[in-house]
């Protein structure tokens, strides 16, 4: 981006993507979230790059999320348009052929604690957290949320993270399984990543690529058709408005989709 809010490195096997705007935690919009769409495009399609791996710079934030500016704007198709980039961001890195690594540095927030839960792998400074604040501020949990969310923590834990907005703490996240390791500093972190990325790119590539895809076809659900119902239901949710008989209409649209 021509204001080096992400700064991407994609020569040699192990490529690198940061987020580089520390005094705004991180935070993402359209534009940054369109430009992490464009590199996993140009990633995807380049055979040389086996591993990528997402850091942040900043101590205060790996990302707060979304940049919440968006939403007072003045764009009254915003929130959709954030469902649509949002969702296509989602898939492309659940669906990216090469293995995504996660260093973590600090607390991963809303849309930062969706690319966390992105990655294949995670390692984690200590002192960060991982929390989902969308129903706390009266968001829905579209664009991967609600479905990670339940997918890597389970139901119970899964909705503390989602109703209550729990805090996940690094040591916590190991404990479960969520993170791979852990470190004090940036730098321990970075050499657990750069470790683990070496090793994976040095797998053969096709069975790596093709073990991967076939692992992702395993969950209950496919996840692209998981992503299309949150998406589907914001946007059914969105349409309610203000309606009088809003509760009537959601159980309308709720039993059409169970029938299918």
């Amino acid at each position: 981006m021509s204001d080096e809010t992400i700064i991407a490195n994609l020569e040699g096997k192990i490529a690198r993507i940061t987020l580089n705007n520390p005094e705004k935690l991180n935070v993402l919009n359209i534009e940054r979230m369109q430009c992490l769409v464009k590199l996993f495009d140009e990633i995807q399609d380049q055979k040389k790059i086996r591993v990528v791996i997402i850091d942040a710079k900043g101590d205060r934030a790996f990302s707060a999320g979304l940049d919440t500016a968006m939403l007072t704007g003045g764009d009254p198709d915003i929130r959709s348009k954030i469902v649509t980039v949002g969702t296509e961001l989602s898939k492309k890195m659940y669906y990216l052929p090469q293995f995504v690594i996660g260093e973590i540095a600090a607390p991963a927030v809303g849309w930062g604690c969706i690319l966390a839960m992105l990655c294949d792998f995670r390692y984690v400074v200590n002192t960060a957290h991982f929390k989902l604040p969308e129903l706390e501020i009266g968001i829905y949990p579209a664009t991967g949320a609600l479905t990670l969310c339940m997918a890597h923590f389970g139901n119970s834990l899964g909705n503390e993270m989602l109703f209550l907005s729990r805090k996940l703490s690094a040591e916590e996240g190991a404990r479960m399984g969520f993170v791979n390791g852990t470190g004090a500093t940036r730098e321990e972190i970075d050499r657990l990543a750069t470790e683990a990325a070496t090793k994976l790119s040095r797998l053969n590539q096709q069975v790596a690529m093709y073990s991967k895809f076939n692992a992702r076809l395993l969950r209950p659900i496919e996840y692209g058709k998981a992503l299309d119902l949150e998406a589907e239901c914001f946007m059914k949710m969105l349409d309610l408005g203000k309606e009088k008989d809003w509760l009537e209409q959601f159980k309308e649209d709720f039993q059409k989709l169970r029938q299918r």
